[in-house]
């Protein structure tokens, strides 16, 4: 066999074998990265204090507090504008290394960056093995916890409105 048809054969060989990027959705993604948020995430600074109350609070673990959080956080980013989610990240230190950095190719922020809606964040919570209600449980805690680090009120409505589900 000739050397370029051997090559061909190996190279098409690959491309058979390898899965399809688009076949993998927002839940699988989640689920096969979920357990390596917490080391992918850099918790520090302020940051590390939020997710210590969650754990305290709702009995999570640190990568689901992380991950939790930072479906939150990015889902707002998502809605709201990464100028106005800059200005929550430089009240509170550490809170940007929650988000992930959709273009950085880094785990956290492949897994986070399209999630855009309340939905996307109850999946990334199933994933994480916490029930879709516990989003609900976050809020408060992550809401109050931006409050006491100097969030202004407007903005804290605005979260709080992306992140309580509409009646109906």
């Amino acid at each position: 066999m000739s050397s370029i048809l051997k090559r061909f054969l190996l190279v098409s060989s690959f491309y058979l074998l390898a899965p399809t990027a688009g076949a993998l959705d927002l839940e699988e993604a989640m689920s096969s990265g979920a357990q390596a948020l917490s080391t992918a995430a850099e918790v520090s600074g302020e940051a590390q204090s939020l997710i210590g109350q969650l754990q305290d609070q709702l009995g999570v673990t640190e990568t689901q507090a992380v991950g939790g959080t930072g479906a939150l956080l990015r889902m707002a980013q998502n809605q709201l504008g990464e100028s106005t989610m800059n200005g929550v990240t430089s009240e509170v230190s550490g809170l940007s290394g929650l988000l992930g950095k959709g273009g950085d190719g880094s785990l956290t922020g492949a897994l986070l960056s399209n999630i855009s809606s309340l939905d996307g964040v109850q999946k990334a919570f199933g994933a994480m093995g916490l029930d879709a209600g516990m989003v609900q449980q976050f809020v408060p805690i992550v809401l109050g916890f931006l409050g006491n680090q100097g969030v202004g009120s407007e903005l804290l409505g605005q979260l709080g409105s992306l992140w309580t589900p509409s009646a109906g």
